[in-house]
């Protein structure tokens, strides 16, 4: 009750996490998180309400709601900073994917932000996959068909087969944070980074690693050819003015 009063009230907001390409060290999209700042509680953490917000449903008005504010930020945030072709990744979960108008939703929200669906990358997860494989497969092969990307979060943190790589149209894996923040000091981590941007390479697919902290994990992860990474190392989340300023003086040669 207090989150669909807080949509209201505008108490949710986005911020927006720069992910950089790492070759160039440029920035080449964002993606959107949720916050909220209740005006009793305080700061509520995402790992706290989105749970709950999923388990009641109100995840697919929330979801829409990302989507509409992200994509209309991202065209602010062109226009402003001078960037261009940037992408904005949005998460969707299994909820949203249960809604009979959620392709339509997703295309009619991007296009009324006047922002090319090439721009927007749909963010799901391993289990959304194995719990609805069909009904997935069906919804994404109409979004990619509408022009978006999918992206596969966290990956490597689920328990389904390879086999969906194939089977799904996907066009990004996300390598999951837990394994990039031991990747220095952990060998068997730091071989399954190099085997999932391998996996990544021979399928033709993006590969981004999330949370990186230090310098010594950019240059590795560049080292090995990995496309794209983002954590707190390049910059944190924050609102649109913050990123577009960020933009506008980002030294690509800061960082790398």
């Amino acid at each position: 009750n207090d989150f669909k009063e807080a949509l209201a009230q505008d108490e949710i907001s986005l911020h927006y996490q720069p992910i950089i390409r790492l070759q160039t060290g440029e920035v080449a999209g964002f993606e959107a998180l949720m916050r909220w700042q209740h005006p009793e509680k305080g700061f509520i953490s995402p790992g706290i309400f989105i749970p709950v917000i999923e388990e009641s449903g109100l995840i697919v008005l929330a979801s829409r709601w990302a989507l509409r504010e992200a994509c209309l930020a991202l065209k602010r945030v062109e226009g402003r900073s001078g960037a261009k072709d940037l992408f904005m990744a949005v998460n969707f979960s299994s909820h949203d994917f249960a809604s009979e108008d959620f392709v339509d939703g997703v295309y009619t929200t991007i296009s009324e932000s006047d922002v090319d669906p090439g721009q927007v990358h749909l963010e799901i997860t391993e289990r959304l996959l194995i719990h609805q494989p069909d009904n997935a497969k069906e919804t994404l092969e109409m979004c990619r068909k509408a022009g978006m990307s999918i992206a596969i979060d966290d990956f490597g943190t689920g328990y389904s087969s390879l086999s969906y790589l194939h089977y799904f149209p996907i066009d990004t894996l996300k390598i999951d944070q837990s394994f990039v923040r031991d990747m220095t000091k952990n060998e068997a981590s730091l071989e399954l980074v190099k085997s999932i941007i391998a996996l990544g390479k021979n399928m033709k697919m993006k590969v981004v690693a999330e949370g990186v902290e230090h310098k010594e994990e950019a240059l590795l992860l560049r080292d090995l050819n990995c496309d794209l990474a983002q954590g707190y190392y390049f910059a944190r989340p924050a609102p649109e003015k913050d990123v577009t300023e960020l933009v506008k003086n980002w030294d690509p040669r800061a960082k790398l």
